[in-house]
């Protein structure tokens, strides 16, 4: 008998073994389930965000991404397939369609897939006869980039090292002509000697005179130029930023329109119908009045930028106020592009810009001897409603893409988490915090507006491609609080050992908490900040 209690009690140590480890390996399975999950939205939100801002290859990668953590669901296939169909690559969607219907078996796939082969979705993306209205609303307003077009039509050599960096590859063409490209420029600048004037090039030294100008460039992307630009762009939508007319022409190597805007002529490559298939199509930008002025010195040239939006703010009026020589002084107004231009003699200016309804906004600006400045931008607020705060994230050309995180609390129980990925944080229908504009490209702005200063949140900054140098090139964060006539400036602090993230301060219940330290950098990867 205590033979077979023995049997008995071995067998089912046994069984609750077995069932152990099942129970085990299932907790294992459901806790890997989980994180690909994770990573699955992670991706699909970062994906979503390159797509948005037509840096498709970015996107690519990450919509696959999506794809290997959870490969039944029908989204990224959706999303991946897109952008394919953006950049003409139809045959390429076609068959991230027909993989993902292998795997998810899900009806939406299949109805683009279908939409494709009848021609009936190609027509709707690429013909002439979509509606207008929801091309626009879909996309944004297609716009040049005024701020980088005016460092186009007046940066030097020396300019352009400044801001870009010193330490370019260069490479020489011909005898009085080289190719210069800078580490922070994704582009190829070409300096020329012409025939009235040979020295925009040291021929000794096969490298750019210090003042002299490039009159061609060759750009990686199309999104460093326009603003709000989404492949495919029409004619229609080319014609609306020109300011002469744009006809599609056809040569033995390609097709492509010619656009025009103050002095700068762009060719860009095209389908036969004028329509830019490709934020990476072939272009070049011309520069025909580069080096007529380089011994102009003293010029500002500048943009006004609205906070909320990112346009220029027309109609508004800057005074220029010298420190060190009360002399010294400068008005201008901006045009209905927000754009302006003054003479400055060399000094330290106090500026003051003011503009109806928005907040009066003091700056300083340093203009040296011997000098010109293009493309500087002033960010200007729009009048805050009670109640509400804004921050405002600035910083230079590089990191190319900083994004901003508000996470916390309100006194109503509402959860606050805003960044480019969760643009709205509401509870009870009522909006707490909002992210007004993501900027990608460099400069800013990028900025949050919090409707309820009843809580507790704290505000961070990710470099979103992990570069590791917030505190090499520094950023500045403005934040507007009622009852403050001016906002509350904050700068990366030197030595604080920031990388690629930035706590800048906490706001509890109004009242500003400066941080201003670094951020615990473990388990951050590209894209699931």
């Amino acid at each position: 008998m205590g033979e077979k209690r023995s049997k008995k009690t071995i067998v089912l140590l046994i069984i609750c073994g077995v069932l152990l480890v099942a129970a085990v390996a299932a907790g294992i399975l459901l806790i890997r389930r989980g994180l690909d999950q994770e990573t699955y939205k992670e991706e699909i939100a970062a994906a979503e965000k390159y797509a948005a801002s037509a840096q498709y290859e970015d996107a690519i990668v990450a919509y696959e991404n999506a794809i290997e953590a959870v490969p039944e669901e029908d989204e990224a296939y959706l999303g991946l397939a897109d952008v394919y169909l953006n950049q003409g690559k139809v045959s390429q969607a076609k068959a991230t369609l027909e993989k993902g219907y292998t795997y998810s078996k899900a009806p939406t796939i299949l109805d683009m897939l279908n939409g494709i082969n009848d021609g009936s979705l190609l027509v709707n993306r690429f013909g002439q006869d979509q509606d207008k209205e929801t091309m626009e609303q879909r996309r944004g307003q297609l716009g040049w980039n005024t701020a980088f077009l005016q460092r186009l039509e007046n940066f030097t050599y020396s300019d352009y090292s400044d801001e870009y960096g010193a330490w370019p590859d260069i490479v020489k063409v011909a005898k009085g002509e080289v190719k210069v490209v800078h580490d922070d420029l994704s582009a190829a600048l070409y300096y020329s000697d012409t025939p009235e004037d040979d020295t925009i090039v040291d021929d000794r030294r096969n490298r750019p005179d210090e003042t002299g100008m490039p009159e061609k460039l060759e750009l990686d992307s199309l999104d460093i130029i326009f603003d709000n630009f989404a492949a495919p762009v029409t004619l229609e939508q080319l014609q609306a930023v020109s300011s002469s007319t744009v006809e599609p022409v056809t040569d033995a190597e390609r097709s492509y329109v010619q656009l025009r805007t103050g002095s700068v002529i762009m060719n860009i490559e095209t389908d036969a119908a004028g329509t830019i298939q490709s934020v990476n199509a072939w272009n070049e930008v011309l520069l025909p009045e580069a080096n007529q002025n380089r011994s102009t010195k003293g010029i500002l040239s500048g943009i006004v930028i609205d906070a909320v939006t990112g346009e220029g703010v027309p109609e508004a009026e800057l005074v220029f106020e010298g420190q060190e020589d009360a002399s010294h002084t400068g008005e201008a107004s901006t045009d209905r592009k927000g754009a302006f231009s003054v003479e400055l003699d060399p000094d330290v200016y106090d500026v003051t810009i003011t503009a109806d309804g928005y907040v009066v906004e003091n700056f300083e600006f340093e203009m040296e001897k011997d000098r010109n400045y293009s493309g500087e931008q002033f960010i200007i607020s729009p009048e805050l409603a009670a109640g509400t705060a804004r921050i405002v994230l600035e910083w230079g050309s590089e990191p190319q893409d900083l994004d901003s995180y508000l996470i916390g609390d309100s006194d109503s129980g509402g959860s606050v988490f805003v960044s480019y990925y969760r643009k709205t944080a509401s509870s009870g229908g009522e909006t707490l915090a909002e992210l007004d504009v993501d900027d990608t490209n460099g400069y800013g702005p990028e900025t949050i507006t919090l409707y309820d200063l009843n809580g507790v949140y704290q505000y961070t900054v990710v470099d979103y491609r992990l570069t590791s140098t917030l505190q090499d090139y520094g950023a500045t964060v403005k934040v507007y609080l009622p009852g403050q006539a001016q906002p509350e400036v904050i700068t990366v602090s030197p030595g604080a050992g920031i990388e690629n993230i930035w706590e800048v301060f906490e706001l509890d219940h109004g009242e500003l908490n400066i941080l201003n330290r670094a951020g615990d950098e473990d388990d951050l990867v590209e894209g699931s900040k």
